[in-house]
C-alpha cells in the first residue's frame, strides 16, 4: 500500500481517534447531571377497554411541573408528591427514568438536548401518558 492509498485510512483513524466513538459523545442538558423541571402539557388517559380521554393538567390529581434530582434519585411532583427512581439508563440520547408506588408503575424518556419528555403510568386498568417539556432552572 503506498502513501496515497494509505491517506484516506489514516486521516479516518485519526477523525475517529478525536471524535471518540459515537457512543461516547457529550451528553446534553438534560442527561440527569444536574436537578431539571419538567412542565406537564397534556395527560391522555386511557382504559383497559381502548378508550381514551385527554386531560389538562388542571386537576387536584394530575402533576404541572415534575421536579428530577438523579443525585437524590427521586422524582417530585406537585404537593410534595415524591417517588424513588429504580431505573436510568441513557440510551440513542434519550434519558430513561424509572419507578413505581402505590401499586402503580411508571417510566418517562427526557431528548438530553431538547428536553422534551413523555411518560407513563400504569395500571391493571387503565394507563396515563404524559408529554411535556423540561427546562433547567
Amino acid at each position: 500500500m503506498n502513501a496515497w492509498t494509505r491517506t484516506p485510512l489514516l486521516v479516518s483513524t485519526l477523525i475517529a481517534a478525536l471524535t471518540g466513538p459515537a457512543g461516547l459523545a457529550a451528553a446534553g442538558p438534560y442527561d440527569g447531571s444536574r436537578p431539571f423541571l419538567c412542565a406537564v402539557t397534556t395527560i391522555m388517559e386511557c382504559d383497559a377497554a381502548g378508550q381514551c380521554e385527554r386531560h389538562l393538567p388542571d386537576g387536584a390529581n394530575s402533576p404541572k411541573f415534575i421536579r428530577v434530582d438523579l443525585a437524590a434519585q427521586s422524582i417530585l411532583a406537585d404537593a410534595g408528591k415524591k417517588s424513588v427512581l429504580k431505573g436510568v439508563a441513557h440510551v440513542d440520547g434519550e434519558l430513561i427514568l424509572q419507578g413505581s408506588e402505590s401499586g402503580l408503575g411508571w417510566s418517562a424518556t427526557v431528548d438530553e438536548e431538547t428536553g422534551r419528555m413523555a411518560a407513563a403510568v400504569v395500571d391493571n386498568d387503565y394507563t396515563f401518558s404524559l408529554f411535556g417539556t423540561c427546562t433547567i432552572p
